[in-house]
């Protein structure tokens, strides 16, 4: 099946290594991710590493499979979104830093992709832009 993908360009106002940061803090991370309530982690966060992320009574464990200071940052998610997949790429751009967020998921069956498609439980853009506002807020506070 190919996979259905959902991507966001954004700009903020603030250095690209601030923003990273801010992205890769377990600590900080329930401050810009919707929903999130607590995250738990194992030591320090590099690729391979694995953190435990609280949403309501469902429990997420992200993998860490793209960590390469400071531009790029992504995990798979484990769990009742198994497989989805959130890439964020950071890039310089004059006194900001542009933030490109992909969200990928595939599906397993034609019975998953056409109700992924068109019935989806939640709206995907929104979520995004949901998570550059928070990051927002998170670094100009």
């Amino acid at each position: 099946m190919r996979p259905v993908s959902h991507t966001l360009i954004e700009h903020i106002r603030a250095p690209i290594e601030e923003v990273f940061a801010a992205l890769t803090d377990p600590s900080r991370l329930e401050r810009w991710l919707p929903g999130c309530s607590a995250v738990l982690g194992d030591g320090p966060l590099a690729k391979g590493a694995r953190l435990r992320a609280q949403f309501g009574s469902r429990m997420a464990e992200l993998n860490i499979v793209d960590y390469r200071p400071p531009n790029t940052f992504g995990w798979v998610e484990l769990g009742q979104r198994n497989g989805w997949k959130t890439f964020f790429k950071l890039d310089p751009a004059s006194g900001a830093t542009a933030v490109t967020i992909r969200e990928v998921w595939t599906p397993t069956s034609i019975f998953g992709w056409v109700r992924g498609r068109f019935f989806q439980k939640r709206d995907v853009h929104r979520h995004l832009k949901q998570i550059l506002h928070n990051l927002r807020a998170l670094l100009t506070s």
